[in-house]
């Protein structure tokens, strides 16, 4: 009988050597999860992605002796598009990032940033939310490899500008203004009968500062972080585009978890999304006395001007976007904001 207890202690020790945990009678072995992302901001209530990311990790060591999560804030795993192409590839875990870059994997993704389509954050996020919208997702993860665990709009992007002051369309008219590389920002500008200069964001700030723009278009948190204050004054909230946040997980990686696994991944992606979304809410009040009190001039447009903006460049962008991902795409997602506004 001793004989038997002893080997059987032996046996267990010999598991837990090899990375495994024991359950009762179940074993799962033991994984790290590498989560990259940009932000290094230490503080998590002055960050999106370091609260989503911090919340992850401690959720899910907390409800899991099997799985450890290794962090990697400032871009550690390497550029915005490598991280992705890595999740992809199976040789990174996990990574936060700007839904645009899974654009280049699948051209269906564009659809969640169409200029004119949505109004304010919490329609973007609750058009995310909706079964449609993962169902979308879910065929973009057995596609690329890329599995989108949630998504989360951290602000809407808008015009600023130096010099001018922007309320209703007719003032855009003839200005110059920075936009990403990218198609349907180009679409949008020459919409409003003012000219797109396409650039590089690293490249934004000095051509503001030259006068070589007279302006660019972002979220209230980047304005904000990119110290756009110091070379623009006027900021109109037109809301064209959501900054749309994807919690991107290899497919691969997360179909070799137990279900266990699975379940405490799937709760903590909640968990963090939920706390992420906090922080830009306070982000976006705080922000815009941000720039108030560096001497910029924050417009809110009436219900009038707004759609105004959106008249203006909506129809054009949603023609563009019918091209690129069809008309039944295009129809789903339009229905879907109706089900919203209801």
């Amino acid at each position: 009988m001793k004989k038997r207890f002893f080997a059987a202690v032996l046996a267990a020790m010999m598991v837990v050597t090899t990375g495994v945990t024991v359950y009762a009678d179940k074993k799962e072995k033991t994984v790290t999860i590498k989560l990259g992302y940009t932000h290094s901001n230490p503080d998590r209530e002055a960050s999106d992605e370091v609260m989503y990311a911090e919340t992850f990790k401690e959720y899910v060591e907390a409800n899991c002796d099997s799985i450890k999560v290794e962090l990697y804030p400032g871009n550690a795993l390497g550029s915005q598009p490598d991280t992705v192409g890595a999740v992809s590839a199976g040789t990174v875990q996990m990574t936060i990032q700007n839904s645009s870059l899974l654009n280049n994997y699948d051209p269906n993704t564009m659809i969640f940033s169409m200029p004119g389509a949505f109004k304010d954050i919490e329609e973007t996020n609750a058009v995310m939310d909706s079964d449609w919208a993962k169902g979308v997702m879910e065929e973009t993860g057995k596609n690329t490899g890329i599995r989108i665990l949630g998504n989360s709009c951290t602000g809407m992007r808008s015009f600023t500008c130096k010099g001018h002051e922007m309320r209703s369309v007719e003032d855009a008219k003839g200005l110059t203004f920075r936009v990403p590389d990218s198609p349907i920002y180009t679409e949008m500008v020459n919409a409003l009968s003012a000219n797109a200069v396409p650039m590089p964001s690293s490249e934004m700030y000095v051509a503001m500062q030259n006068g070589v723009v007279d302006g660019q278009e972002n979220p209230i948190q980047n304005v904000v972080i990119d110290k756009t204050y110091e070379v623009q004054d006027w900021y109109v909230l037109d809301n064209h585009t959501p900054t749309v946040m994807s919690y991107m997980m290899s497919n691969k990686f997360y179909e070799s978890l137990s279900d266990e696994q699975k379940k405490v991944v799937d709760a903590a992606n909640e968990e963090a999304m939920k706390k992420s979304r906090e922080v830009t809410t306070k982000l976006e009040e705080s922000g815009i006395a941000t720039l108030e009190e560096n001497g910029m001039t924050v417009y809110i447009p009436t219900e009038e001007e707004l759609q105004g903006w959106h008249d203006a460049y909506g129809p054009v962008c949603e023609e563009y976007m019918r091209q690129q991902v069809g008309d039944e795409l295009v129809d789903e997602l339009l229905t879907q904001i109706e089900e919203v506004r209801k």
